[in-house]
């Protein structure tokens, strides 16, 4: 193995906080509507589960477009307006879809020490590139947002559909060598297990709250190419100590 690596870093809750912004919005639309359904003793919990089942879908027929999240919420209100026998109010649905896109709006934050993390990789001389999953002009907007650009140049990879066919179509254009490719990401289902499918390694950073999409079980081979870490700022030091031992 030589001394160089291709890393693939994840962007949203790896190099960005991501769910806690989702997750403020999804309060304020629960509030919302338990307001308008106060006289249907209609409950936050019971709404934002709803929320969840309709998003979770959503992801699996059309991937991570930019639709995808607030119309949740449309199809939510309607839902609980059709079980309740509550009159639709166009103007409330309106209200609902907008505050869903306010998400996209949000003052993306770096998590602690990935800018000191990616220039110590990228002075050591590996080659960085982003993956990501959502919207192409969205997730661009968050990088330029944040100021981590330079790190990628044009190896920044954006899918609708974040899965192993996904990944292993970057890995085929770059000509990445396996061997010394890694992925690092927070989710299990779309950063982890594609990359193990495909040969490649896999460094683990455990997001700092579990979304019900991303909870799968690892049962693909080679194990051995699997590592957690706590906090990007242990991926250089974890890659050493791999390269060493083999």
């Amino acid at each position: 193995m030589t001394g160089k690596w291709n890393v693939l870093f994840d962007l949203d809750d790896t190099l960005i906080h991501c769910n806690k912004y989702f997750d403020l919005v999804i309060d304020q639309f629960a509030e919302l509507m338990e307001e308008w359904f106060s006289g249907h003793r209609l409950k936050k919990e019971q709404i934002k589960r709803k929320q969840l089942e309709i998003d979770l879908a959503g992801i699996e027929v059309h991937g991570f477009t930019a639709e995808r999240f607030p119309e949740s919420f449309a199809e939510t209100y309607d839902y609980f307006g059709a079980l309740s026998g509550r009159p639709a109010d166009p103007d409330e649905r309106r209200r609902v879809l907008e505050l869903g896109y306010t998400v996209y709006d949000s003052e993306f934050e770096l998590y602690p020490d990935v800018v000191e993390t990616l220039t110590m990789l990228h002075k050591a001389g590996h080659m960085l590139s982003l993956y990501t999953g959502g919207d192409e002009t969205i997730q661009r907007r968050k990088v330029e947002k944040v100021n981590l650009a330079p790190f990628f140049g044009d190896r920044i990879f954006v899918a609708r559909h974040k899965n192993s066919d996904a990944l292993a179509g970057i890995i085929k254009k770059m000509a990445f060598n396996p061997s010394v490719t890694w992925m690092v990401g927070n989710s299990l289902r779309t950063d982890i297990v594609p990359a193990l499918e495909n040969g490649i390694g896999a460094v683990y950073i455990p997001p700092l709250s579990n979304w019900a999409f991303d909870l799968v079980q690892i049962d693909v081979q080679p194990a051995d190419r699997l590592i957690r870490v706590d906090s990007i700022r242990k991926v250089p030091e974890a890659l050493n100590k791999y390269r060493l031992q083999t």
